[in-house]
């Protein structure tokens, strides 16, 4: 009986539609200037060009979407234990995946895909530098049989890592229609209300941001092509006119604050609602297997051998709705790790579900040490550095003269009494404790966070004492793993002794660290 997927194949033929999709919208994210010119010209006849032009580009990226489709090729080349894939148009490439290196498949569906009934299978690969490979438009049998037999062989590559975490090799290697049913221990769902509570008690900044962005892309469009917008001439006119007195130019700015924060909010909430709509975390016997997004519907599954690092956090107002989120890092290479590939955060979760979250990952209760803070220096230094935009807006008003003593200094005195006040209690909350088997690290004002680094998952440890360090006695420390690095600043001499432990822990464990 053969094996499947033996044979090179294509995806489905409704997938030439996704690939033209996807460039098509490439294409006219990159001629967005024209895009603006055709919505704000009057130029009926430019209009026609355009238009003309979007035509064209789309003609042609329908060819190079079935170019594409016919040069997409993958198989499973089981002597040689490795995926296979072939693609391009213009030139061939080869990309070959080891099994070994497999270090997740998920699947991924946008709108489209949802439409025409397909899934895209992405490879994610650990100690690679590249994007995962994606596999645009497979029908929802064929990417399931992919999907068990890449993990199954994956996980027959890696039979030494039985010792952390149990995993058999099913018969779905040989028979794809055959799958082993995993018990379901509990799920997590994010309902309508909780996504609505999410958004409204956090990523404020995100939102306001998000429209200081739009308007200034818009803007600097506008002027490029310089087109002129009646509607700005006509609102500064009208402001002239009706607000001239200092108490109304006060109200209107205040107004106008108001309103960007309620704008922020409610960007913010549409944003959560279509990132996480539907949320569900389901804990099987082996595994957290998640599902989320509207936009983009995502479907991947966490194993705890695959889990480098653990960050859980809220704040104040989501503390007291019993809201929290976990952020797990995945084993990456350090190009995924700035960009925050391997990184997958879960919100909305019951303290109740966060407690089951870490027992199922990590096998071990609760582990408490002595909390060691950092020396009291580090409220010096980040005053003095919060002082350095004050510093650096106060040179034009001194040179230029435009000041007032009477109304500058008050807030002077307001904005270093704050630096000092939200310093100190940054120092308050930042804490490191080593543990038997977890160095913890708790810190933030407003949002309260904890990392878990379990100890046989730590790779190196960076000491560092710059110059001005050294009379102090003080060091930075610096944890590393596959998933991204745990920092601590300031630490005095005498913890330096509990690497000590720590490296011990790295050489002595037997366990996978992924």
């Amino acid at each position: 009986m053969n094996k499947p997927f033996t044979q090179p194949q294509n995806q489905s033929k409704v997938g030439i539609l996704v690939i033209f999709t996807s460039s098509f919208y490439k294409i006219l994210r990159a001629v967005l200037i024209s895009f603006a010119y055709f919505l704000f010209s009057s130029n009926s006849k430019a209009k026609l060009y355009i238009l003309l032009g979007f035509g064209i580009v789309g003609l042609l990226s329908l060819i190079y979407s079935f170019f594409y489709y016919k040069k997409f090729k993958f198989h499973i080349d089981y002597k040689q234990k490795e995926f296979v894939l072939q693609k391009g148009v213009f030139s061939t490439e080869y990309i070959n995946i080891p099994f070994d290196k497999i270090q997740q498949v998920y699947f991924k569906r946008s709108i489209i895909q949802r439409i025409i009934n397909v899934y895209e299978v992405a490879i994610d690969t650990a100690g690679s530098s590249q994007k995962e490979v994606t596999i645009k438009a497979l029908s929802k049998e064929k990417a399931e049989d992919l999907r068990s037999i890449l993990m199954d062989l994956a996980a027959e590559e890696n039979l030494e890592e039985v010792e952390y975490e149990v995993e058999t090799v099913n018969d779905s290697a040989i028979n794809p229609n055959f799958t082993k049913k995993q018990k379901v221990e509990w799920k997590h769902q994010l309902g309508i209300l909780d996504l609505l509570k999410l958004g409204l008690t956090s990523n404020y900044l995100r939102g306001i941001w998000l429209i200081f962005i739009f308007f200034s892309t818009i803007m600097n469009e506008l002027s490029q092509l310089k087109i002129e917008n009646p509607y700005i001439d006509q609102g500064v006119e009208y402001l002239d006119k009706n607000y001239t007195s200092s108490s109304a130019i006060i109200f209107v700015l205040l107004m106008a604050v108001v309103l960007t924060f309620i704008a922020g909010i409610v960007i913010s909430t549409i944003e959560i609602f279509i990132k996480y709509f539907n949320l569900t975390l389901t804990q099987t016997t082996s595994s957290l297997d998640l599902e989320m997004g509207l936009k983009t519907n995502t479907r991947t599954s966490l194993k705890p051998r695959r889990v480098q690092l653990l960050r859980l956090s809220t704040n104040p107002i989501q503390k007291r709705l019993n809201l929290y989120e976990a952020e797990v890092s995945l084993a990456s290479s350090s190009d995924e790790i700035q960009g925050k590939k391997g990184k997958i955060r879960i919100p909305g979760l019951a303290k109740e579900k966060l407690q089951k979250i870490k027992e199922f990952l990590f096998n071990k209760a609760d582990e408490t040490s002595e909390a060691i803070k950092p020396h009291h220096f580090l409220i010096f230094r980040r005053v003095m550095l919060s002082l350095i935009p004050l510093a650096i807006a106060f040179i034009p008003v001194v040179i230029f003269s435009w000041y007032e003593w009477k109304i500058i200094l008050p807030f002077i005195f307001i904005y270093i009494g704050l630096s000092f006040v939200l310093n100190k209690m940054y120092y308050q909350s930042i804490s490191i404790e080593f543990t038997e088997s977890f160095i913890i690290k708790k810190h933030g004002i407003w949002n309260q966070e904890t990392e878990i680094l379990e100890l046989f998952k730590l790779q190196s440890v960076t000491v560092k004492q710059p110059l001005w360090f050294k009379k102090r006695k003080v060091y930075n420390l610096e944890f590393h793993t596959a998933g991204g690095d745990l920092s601590f600043p300031l630490v005095r001499e005498e913890v330096l002794k509990n690497l000590n432990y720590s490296f011990y822990k790295i050489e002595t464990s037997t366990k996978a660290w992924m």
